[in-house]
C-alpha cells in the first residue's frame, strides 16, 4: 500500500505487520470503527482533511508509536518517508 503525503510517499506492507507474520498486530489496532463500505482511512468519515485527528495524525501516533513502544520499526522520518 502506496499513501501519499507531502513529505513523501510511505510504503505500508499489510504482510509484514499482520498477526500471520508473528508480530500479534490485529487489524482493528489500527483500523478501528471500520465503517461499513469505508476503504480509506481518508474518507470524510474517519481522518480527512476536517477530521480530528487527520490521516497523517493518526498514522504518527498508531505507527511511529507503536515502533516507539516496541522498540522495533523505523521512526526517523527519511526511514518512511520517500521523497
Amino acid at each position: 500500500l502506496m499513501f501519499k503525503s507531502n513529505a513523501g510517499k510511505i510504503l505500508f506492507d499489510h504482510k509484514t505487520h499482520s498477526d500471520d507474520a508473528g508480530y500479534g498486530i490485529a487489524c482493528d489496532d489500527c483500523h478501528h470503527e471500520e465503517q461499513e463500505g469505508t476503504s480509506s482511512c481518508s474518507g470524510e468519515d474517519c481522518h480527512g482533511p476536517d477530521s480530528d485527528p487527520k490521516r497523517g495524525e493518526a498514522m504518527h501516533t498508531n505507527c511511529k508509536g507503536c515502533h516507539e513502544d516496541s522498540g522495533a520499526g523505523p521512526v526517523e522520518c527519511a526511514a518512511c518517508h520517500v521523497m
